[in-house]
């Protein structure tokens, strides 16, 4: 993208367009009414371009001041108040921090500068804003000079005056302390010729060091290095008609030189307007004198291409990721055919694997239960193999008993509670003998019910006829817990004579002591 570049010097303005890296289209305006009503229409045609505004005058003035070290917002509403009562009726003011005093307080080091004759600059800035042309920034000649300065590795310099011929043939010299502006002034020469351009360098620069030694910014027992910034052949007459002192010293700065170091086009530096101009527009340099009604349509220029931009990167992103959804789509696709036929090959092998094989006897969710059960009593000291066989060989003999729950532990203790259902405690009996503390005793907790149920008194016999089966292994007693009984006194001893009905349920639970003969 392309821009305009605007050369103010006080008596006329030339504008140049910069496009692929190029000066070009150089058009000149004279500083009056019809030369400001043509940069008007030349602005017109192209409106679209962001605009930088190079100003250089002989009105600018340069103040420094001190102010104490402060942050945030005190520090802004104290220079704020410093500038307004250096520069009170000026609207193009700037504000530049350079550091801090090395002693004292340690105040903070200020630059204070404005454009003295606003209105000479007014027209021109409000030419640019009747067209809604983004203006950039309102540059300063002397404060772009520090930009270039350092880039040229001349920062470093303690005291330095930049001395230049301007685009009206004036003679600008600007002072600097370690790379920081310091003043600038703009002085007319006699004539144009080599012998003039030398007196005149010769006697403006005795007269700024004897300026700068009164105020003292430059102790009279420091070098003052004078740089040159002419063409070619102006630096060789300057440089053999300048005599250097102790206390100053001619340097030559070549324009061709110092563009190829700066990175510009040598060939388009003919003078110094061109060579700051480039500079301009091949670097981004902020602001100086444009204020928010200045820049307002740049502000609004920004916003609408960060707008667009934005919606740019929305757009490819929305792509992008619609693309990557669409081959992560069609890879899923993919993988779900490649699972399900593989699925399907599974289930063909486990169903030609299964016929291979007689069935199961049980579930498989029942096989994986009495495996893990089994497994963990392996693992035990001693099984519950003895007393199970003894409470088969008794169910065996009684068909009508249906065994519901069966617990077992192995304890020392033979009236250890196992968790019996019944609250009611487990009746006494002489046949249990608390241990000596050394035998071990396997306590099971055996629950059932009597199926088919026909009478409470069927079923107590039959839990009866299981308790002696039971303490017919040696070692090994039955104690009731929970008896088949009818609880409810209004009920009549008889069975029911509805056939249809339910019968209540017949259920009882033992408590088996065996004394273990092993470990």
């Amino acid at each position: 993208m392309g821009k305009l570049l605007a050369y103010h010097t006080g008596k006329q303005t030339e504008v140049h367009t910069w496009r692929r890296g190029a000066l070009s289209a150089r058009q000149v305006f004279n500083a009056d009414a019809e030369g400001i009503a043509e940069f008007a229409a030349h602005l017109e045609k192209h409106a679209k371009l962001p605009l930088c505004f190079l100003v250089d005058i002989i009105e600018e003035d340069f103040r420094l001041e001190t102010i104490p070290h402060i942050l945030g917002r005190s520090r802004t509403a104290l220079i704020n108040r410093k500038l307004g009562q250096v520069f009170r009726n000026e609207a193009y003011r700037h504000t530049a921090l350079q550091g801090r005093d090395t002693q004292g307080r340690r105040d903070d080091r200020l630059l204070l500068s404005a454009l003295t004759n606003s209105a000479a600059i007014k027209p021109w800035i409000d030419a640019v804003l009747e067209c809604r042309m983004a203006l950039a920034g309102l540059y300063s000649v002397p404060l772009l000079s520090q930009a270039i300065i350092r880039k040229l590795g001349l920062g470093k310099a303690p005291h330095l005056l930049l001395v230049t011929r301007q685009g009206d043939g004036g003679l600008r010299q600007s002072y600097f302390q370690n790379g920081y502006l310091k003043l600038s002034r703009l002085v007319s020469i006699a004539g144009s010729g080599p012998g003039e351009l030398i007196d005149a360098v010769s006697e403006e620069s005795a007269k700024i060091q004897q300026y700068l030694n009164n105020q003292r910014l430059l102790p009279r027992d420091q070098l003052l290095e004078i740089h040159l910034l002419f063409n070619d052949n102006e630096c060789d007459s300057l440089l053999n008609g300048c005599n250097s002192t102790p206390t100053h010293q001619f340097l030559p700065l070549e324009l061709r030189n110092t563009a190829a170091a700066l990175r510009l086009d040598a060939s388009a530096a003919t003078d110094v307007t061109s060579l700051y101009l480039q500079f301009l527009a091949r670097h981004s340099v902020g602001n100086h004198y444009a204020g928010a009604r200045e820049s307002r349509y740049w502000r609004l220029n920004r916003a609408s291409l960060a707008m667009k931009s934005s919606g740019i990167a929305l757009v490819a992103f929305g792509i992008l990721s619609a693309a990557t959804h669409i081959a992560d789509g069609l890879n899923l696709a993919v993988q779900t055919e490649q699972t399900h036929s593989q699925a399907e090959r599974l289930e063909a092998e486990a169903r030609t694997m299964q016929s291979a094989f007689p069935l199961l006897p049980a579930a498989p969710d029942v096989l994986k239960g009495t495996v893990e059960l089994a497994e963990t009593l392996t693992a035990r000291p001693r099984t519950p193999e003895t007393l199970m066989a003894a409470i088969s060989r008794a169910l065996d003999e009684l068909p009508q008993v249906r065994l519901q729950r069966f617990k077992w532990v192995l304890s020392t203790n033979p009236n250890q509670d196992i968790g019996a259902k019944s609250a009611a405690p487990p009746p006494a009996t002489s046949e249990a003998a608390p241990g000596d503390g050394g035998e071990k005793f396997e306590i099971a907790l055996l629950e059932g019910e009597i199926a088919p149920f026909t009478h409470y008194r069927d079923a107590l016999a039959a839990v009866e006829r299981l308790t002696t089966k039971l303490k017919a292994t040696p070692g090994l007693q039955a104690i009731p817990l929970a008896l088949p009984i009818e609880t409810d006194p209004q009920a009549q001893l008889k069975g029911s004579l509805n056939e249809g009905a339910q019968p209540p349920a017949a259920n009882f639970s033992l408590k088996l002591i065996y004394r273990a003969t092993g470990p």
